[in-house]
């Protein structure tokens, strides 16, 4: 079992830990997806960013690589009754669907898990027609109660390859060939942002 798998019952508390500034990050990415788009999510977890732009746009296919994150979100996406989203098993190093499939991709809180985050970029941007969005929790150079916390995920199993503050996220993006992005912060215990990259798939 992978601490993702591990931890899919509890992933919510843990994101409601992070209190205004998830929800803020929530609504964020809602105000900046455009309306009636069909939206790809990668490592979408328990569908908390599909759920909360479902709404607004025409579908949403949340993907994750851990089937009981999955399982949480259909049941999410049951109780609440939202039609539109849809749920798959995906990499996001390696995403089965054609270039240009959706309009916007997103992908949140993944690309500092992954030992190679230029080909995962290369995958968003080719699927995406028009915008890839990519919330960040920064985990790096906190202080009080949001260190400990990251320690006592470390001792379960988080086991992040990179870790951001907001200076050293702004600086990772380009490398990986996302050139020019908004950057949106959030500030918090655990402080946020939201990038947004336009510019279509590539070619």
């Amino acid at each position: 079992m992978t601490f993702w798998d591990f931890c899919a019952p509890f992933y919510d508390f843990a994101e409601k830990s992070n209190g205004k500034t998830y929800a803020q990050m929530l609504e964020t990415v809602r105000e900046i997806v455009p309306t009636n788009t069909s939206v790809l999510e990668m490592a979408a977890g328990t569908a908390a960013i599909g759920l909360a732009i479902a709404g607004k746009v025409e579908s949403v296919l949340c993907t994750d690589v851990s089937e009981r994150m999955l399982s949480v979100a259909r049941k999410k996406a049951k109780k609440r009754g939202v039609a539109n989203i849809h749920f798959a098993n995906l990499n996001i190093l390696d995403i089965d669907k054609q270039d240009h499939s959706f309009d916007v991709a997103i992908a949140g809180q993944v690309l500092h898990l992954l030992d190679e985050p230029e080909k995962a970029a290369a995958e968003l941007r080719r699927v995406a027609k028009d915008m890839v969005i990519l919330p960040m929790c920064f985990t790096k150079d906190l202080r009080g109660k949001a260190k400990l916390d990251v320690r006592f995920y470390k001792l379960f199993g988080f086991a992040p390859k990179l870790e951001f503050d907001a200076d050293s996220y702004a600086d990772f993006l380009p490398k990986i060939g996302f050139e020019n992005c908004e950057m949106i912060q959030i500030p918090g215990n655990f402080p946020m942002a939201v990038a947004v990259w336009k510019g279509g798939g590539e070619k």
